[in-house]
């Protein structure tokens, strides 16, 4: 019997992809991975001062490496970063060893959800019009984020409600029950 695929979380930034794979993980029993929490802990820095002191192509390495890395095993729940499939060998990656879910969230949504005071800083909007920011991201990634193997909204969502309906759709067995 064949191991069971990788579980991999994809969407663009404040789509909720570490609390719901956090959930994800509860409800199966399954181990959840954050790449970005994972490359900020291998490099004791944020995100955002990763981006500002080494640069967007230094971080995109070592979130292929990591993605890479994490795909040789199996049955985990992994949270890919916004810009993780923008890399041809990631999104090959991704489909070869998981079974992606995007979590599709709205533009209106994420600016709402970057406006809370308690959301984790952007690097990609640092000091922009963050509408536009959002905007133009949104529409140069959505063709990829499109390639999953399923689409999940979370558009006025609980982040139970999103972890229920993927736990359905991919027939996951819940060990919360």
């Amino acid at each position: 019997m064949l191991a069971p695929k990788n579980i991999a979380l994809i969407g663009f930034m404040a789509a909720g992809k570490t609390h719901v794979g956090r959930r994800l993980g509860e409800r199966t029993g399954m181990p959840f991975v954050d790449i970005d929490l994972l490359i900020m802990e291998l490099e004791q820095n944020t995100v955002e001062e990763i981006f500002r002191v080494k640069g967007e192509p230094y971080f995109r390495g070592i979130e292929s490496r990591l993605l890479g890395e994490l795909c040789r095993g199996s049955g985990q729940i992994i949270g890919c970063g916004g810009g993780t499939i923008l890399a041809e060998e990631n999104r090959r990656t991704l489909a070869q060893r998981c079974e992606t879910v995007w979590l599709r969230v709205s533009e209106a949504q994420v600016l709402r959800r970057l406006e809370d005071p308690d959301a984790p800083r952007r690097p990609l909007l640092e000091g922009l019009d963050a509408t536009r920011v959002v905007h133009d991201l949104l529409q140069a990634r959505e063709p990829y984020y499109a390639q999953a193997d399923h689409v999940v909204e979370t558009d006025g969502r609980t982040v139970e409600a999103v972890a229920e309906e993927i736990v359905v759709r991919l027939g996951l067995a819940a060990a919360d029950r």
